[in-house]
């Protein structure tokens, strides 16, 4: 009978140590709410560096009366008005100022300009 109680008294020990184990185990791999939040921060910072190399247009390239006019993204506000004649741009950009060109960047705008200003 001893025997017995000691056989059992072995087994809920066992069986208590191992859950013990078992839950310090799972409490550690719980996180905590300043780690969660750091995570989440480096993985927004991680996602707009990714992102950074997208742009939104800035300007869009129009004809109007014969000449280039620059408008800002709304396609309606006057950037610039230039002296650039439609008739001189290559075909395929001609056809391109119907809808209007978009350009993403000052860099981008200078860039046409220079190109096509004589």
């Amino acid at each position: 009978m001893k025997k017995m109680i000691s056989v059992c008294l072995l087994f809920v020990l066992l069986l208590a140590g191992s859950l013990w184990i078992d839950q310090t185990m799972r409490s550690s791999e719980k996180t905590k709410p300043e780690e969660v939040a750091e995570e989440m921060a480096a993985d927004t910072e991680k996602m707009t560096e990714s992102m950074s190399h997208l742009s939104y247009t800035k300007y869009y390239v129009h004809a109007s009366e014969g000449y280039v006019v620059i408008y800002q993204a709304d396609h309606e506000t006057v950037y610039c008005e230039t002296s650039i004649r439609v008739e001189h741009l290559p075909e395929e950009l001609q056809s391109g100022l119907k809808e209007g060109i978009a350009l993403c960047s000052d860099e981008e705008l200078y860039e046409f300009l220079e190109n096509y200003s004589s």
